[in-house]
């Protein structure tokens, strides 16, 4: 069977994202399959130079690493956008096929931040019992709803590009299929 066995969305601290794939490849194709919607990490240089000018879009929509039996990755965007998903998974072989097991994060640091300051608000908020109590009780809600309306949206990008690609046999074919930066 080939497709998503299942998707699950769970909230533990920060957004997380996860879902599986059941394939019927090898775990050897499947990560063939991945590598060929991945590029490297740019360098320093390169980074600057995407930065500043805009020439001609890569063609993979993801950077990061695959490695037999893992892979760690991030979308390849044009934008800024400190929610973005942060993709680890492994590969692992499930009788006849193989599973992969994903799992989208946003970055410790953007967490800490986020967790600080709706920390703060948060208290802000209940902590006085006047009507300026609703200026950090709107900024708590916007906090929550631009942590989540950035996340998510690209994690379902995401989600559908590696289910593409895995489930693709012909995923080499998916290298210029995907648009970079979310139809722009």
């Amino acid at each position: 069977m080939s497709g998503v066995e299942s998707a699950t969305v769970t909230a533990e601290g920060m957004p997380f994202y996860r879902f599986q794939i059941d394939v019927n490849a090898s775990p050897h194709v499947v990560a063939e399959r991945l590598r060929a919607i991945v590029r490297d990490k740019p360098k320093f240089r390169e980074s600057l130079r995407t930065m500043w000018w805009s020439g001609d879009p890569v063609s993979v929509p993801f950077v990061g690493s695959v490695q037999d039996e893992s892979f760690e990755l991030r979308r390849d965007i044009r934008y800024r956008n400190s929610f973005l998903p942060m993709i680890r998974g492994h590969i692992t072989p499930n009788g006849v096929g193989t599973r992969v097991c994903v799992t989208m994060f946003i970055h410790p640091l953007v967490a800490l931040f986020m967790i600080f300051w709706l920390g703060m608000v948060g208290f802000g908020a209940v902590s006085t019992r006047s009507a300026s109590s609703i200026i950090p009780g709107g900024m708590f809600i916007f906090g929550v709803a631009l942590t989540v309306g950035a996340f998510i949206p690209e994690a379902i990008k995401a989600k559908h590009l590696i289910c593409d690609a895995v489930t693709n046999s012909a995923a080499g074919a998916l290298q210029g299929s995907a648009p970079i930066d979310g139809g722009r």
